[in-house]
């Protein structure tokens, strides 16, 4: 059985039940599955939390741009408090999530589960040379995507087991377009392109945004938060302590005051990411906190040519811009 190689024998039953439910919302969905109106481009994963996407998302988004197209960001919006796909119009991560606040910084981004409901809406954003650019959505099947995009960090997926064991959140395939691997991570060593697909890698920075390097709590609602106290520190920042919460954490009153005595001695300094701070910023002001920001951010550079990774999106825009009817959703 070629799904055999992923599953571990000690949690055959408990990752069995998690694939069996995964195929049977993967063949319902696929059967209802559309096109958008316009280009779709699809970063995602096959291994839950961590791997990249959302600042991959942004470059990705960017490099269009750049070339002359309307990136529009769709995304779940993950602990946010929207029923209906909806677009983003203010910075509010506690109504969209943290993650389509970020976007929205940047780029015009429609939150919602519904990914096809999602879409459609697309039709109301002014641009021109639309391009639907997908944060996440290798699992959510109801819509086509025409370039999709596989994030992968220092444990390759095709060595990675099924949820809940391991961090696979389906069995990789090869109907995706291209790899971008993370070079700095530990134990990486890079190899050959996975059954054929291109493999394109890039680095990682942390870059500190606002705020200084002073010795300070650390406070991280992310995926990994080990990692996040590590980048922080490569970067310069100096540690005093860390409050570690779940990823998309929706901070408290109560969580607030314990950030401010953790970081009473540091002068009520405290270093977090960009996805933390624009839900902790909104908190500091409506409680009037002493409490002080730095401010960091992950940026991605490629290491070495993408050019043909770029040329392979555009050349899939333009065919899907010249044979889709723009209405369709």
């Amino acid at each position: 059985m070629k799904y055999i190689n992923y599953l571990m024998p000690s949690h055959l039953i408990s990752s069995s039940i998690y694939l069996l439910g995964q195929k049977i919302d993967e063949a319902i969905r696929s059967r209802i599955a559309k096109h958008a109106p316009y280009p779709t481009i699809c970063v995602g994963n096959f291994q839950s939390g961590g791997t990249g996407k959302t600042p991959a998302t942004l470059w990705v988004a960017k490099q269009l741009e750049a070339l002359g197209y309307t990136p529009i960001i769709l995304i779940r919006g993950y602990k946010g408090s929207v029923s209906k796909s909806i677009i983003v119009d203010t910075l509010d991560a506690y109504t969209y999530g943290d993650e389509p606040v970020l976007h929205a910084q940047y780029f015009p981004t429609i939150v919602g589960k519904n990914r096809l409901e999602s879409a459609q809406l697309a039709l109301n954003i002014t641009g021109d040379k639309k391009v639907l650019v997908m944060d996440d959505g290798l699992q959510h099947y109801e819509l086509i995507k025409d370039f999709s995009i596989v994030c992968q960090k220092s444990l390759r997926f095709e060595q990675d087991h099924i949820l809940p064991i391991g961090r696979l959140r389906q069995i990789p395939h090869t109907n995706v377009d291209a790899i971008l691997s993370q070079v700095n991570e530990v134990g990486y060593d890079p190899v050959e392109s996975w059954k054929g697909i291109p493999e394109f890698t890039f680095e990682r920075e942390t870059i500190l945004m606002s705020g200084s390097k002073a010795p300070g709590v650390v406070v991280c609602g992310v995926a990994n938060p080990d990692d996040c106290l590590y980048q922080i520190q490569k970067a310069g920042g100096f540690v005093g302590d860390e409050i570690k919460f779940g990823d998309h954490h929706r901070y408290s009153t109560s969580d607030l005051n314990r950030i401010e005595n953790a970081s009473k001695k540091y002068e009520f300094h405290v270093h977090c990411t960009a996805k933390d701070a624009v839900k902790l910023t909104t908190l500091i002001e409506a409680e009037n906190s002493p409490i002080k920001l730095s401010i960091w951010d992950v940026k991605i550079q490629p290491v070495g040519d993408v050019q043909i990774l770029l040329d392979a999106i555009v050349a899939k825009i333009q065919q899907v811009a010249q044979h889709r009817p723009k209405k369709q959703a």
